[in-house]
């Protein structure tokens, strides 16, 4: 383990609200969480931690501000208050984005682009988006403008790539909204060509501005890999991947079994789904843009071999009870749920545990150290 960092501002930002623990005792204080939440349903695994808990983020927001002086300033947005902490270098974020963060910086001060004020609504430049691909070392930097029209757009691309070459690609996007970090509708490629690839369990996967993919690639392996190994997949499985995003869970049991569905709610992400299946030359995976519980009651009633694993990975919220009802309908042999919530996840298996199933391996994940989120892989299986 390395030497114990501390964020000069990490109570000011509140991104990391376990900060102030050493790293064993962030991982103590998560596995005591769990256990209080699940032990109920079986005995909980010694949480899986990180050799070096920094600089893991792959995905990484940079608002810019002005002060009063006319300096440039870029930091960590505060949904609260709609300001910034100003910091330079982040202790989770991947250190090329925050070199990226201070030479855009560089470039907006040299070519005298104005910086957004949303007290005032006037102002150009936002914020940029950094996503690094871990095993591949591409790069896709977003930028955020408030209007369309990009003053100086090739001075800024040239003196971007200049101060950092290994950029792969720029991506222009337009959010008018005042108050809100999300992306705007608006996409317009300056360099390269608008994407990057990763590689993630021996799979190929595409990846734009606005796809979600998990932010620690390190542990997202470790934890894909704890769900495959509890699954215990082979050659005969078919596979149900709900909420399966851009498609990695079941792009990667895909490997073993002798097919998968993934079913999406997200349109944009059943795209990229569908893009990642091509890109990894997979003909036994297919992916559905629906609302899982619908489709899963559809499969129950239609005479169709129906999924004997289904993984689950929800949002924070959890499932809803119609999307449980749908799945215990289905009755698959194995359930594996990753949840990112274990006071949700409690809530469920307590359901699902009444309906015929009943939780036989739980292993905690630490996939984003120094913050109080919680990743669990679970094993129901079908008493």
């Amino acid at each position: 383990m390395e030497k114990e960092l501390i964020c000069p501002v990490y109570k000011k930002c509140n991104g990391c609200q376990l900060m102030n623990m050493p790293y064993e005792q962030q991982l103590s204080w998560k596995q005591n969480k769990v256990e209080r939440c699940l032990s109920q349903f079986c005995n909980v695994k010694k949480i899986i931690g990180m050799d070096s808990p920094y600089n893991y983020r792959n995905k990484v927001q940079t608002v810019y501000r002005t002060t009063k002086g006319g300096r440039i300033i870029s930091g960590v947005f505060q949904s609260s208050n709609n300001g910034i902490v100003g910091v330079e270098h982040c202790l989770l974020n991947s250190k090329r984005s925050d070199k990226i963060a201070i030479a855009v910086k560089t470039v907006l001060k040299n070519l005298n682009i104005s910086i957004y004020n949303p007290k005032t609504d006037k102002g150009f430049f936002k914020n940029i988006l950094v996503r690094t691909a871990q095993n591949t070392g591409e790069i896709l930097l977003t930028v955020v403008t408030a209007k369309g029209k990009f003053p100086k757009e090739k001075e800024f691309v040239k003196g971007v790539l200049k101060l950092f070459p290994k950029i792969t690609t720029i991506v222009h996007n337009i959010n008018p909204n005042p108050t809100k970090m999300k992306l705007g509708s608006y996409e317009k490629v300056l360099y390269g060509k608008g994407t990057i690839m990763d590689v993630l369990c021996g799979c190929k996967f595409e990846i734009s501005p606005k796809s979600f993919y998990q932010v620690n690639s390190l542990q997202t392996e470790v934890l894909y890999k704890t769900a495959i190994k509890f699954a215990q997949l082979n050659k005969d499985d078919v596979v149900l991947d709900t909420y399966c995003g851009i498609g990695t869970i079941g792009l990667v049991a895909s490997k073993y079994v002798k097919s998968v569905v993934g079913v999406e709610v997200n349109p944009q992400a059943v795209e990229d789904a569908k893009k990642n299946k091509e890109l990894n030359k997979k003909s036994n995976i297919n992916f559905y843009c629906k609302d899982a519980s619908e489709f899963m009651t559809e499969m129950a009633s239609e005479e169709v071999t129906s999924p004997n694993v289904v993984f689950v990975d929800p949002p924070r919220a959890g499932c809803g009870r119609e999307f449980l009802d749908s799945l215990c309908e289905l009755s698959p042999d194995k359930i594996v749920y990753v949840s990112c919530n274990p006071e949700t996840l409690e809530r469920d298996l307590h359901y699902l545990t009444t309906k015929d199933y009943s939780v036989t391996k739980i292993q905690p994940v630490d996939m984003f150290p120094h913050t109080n989120h919680i990743e669990c892989v679970v094993l129901l299986t079908n008493v």
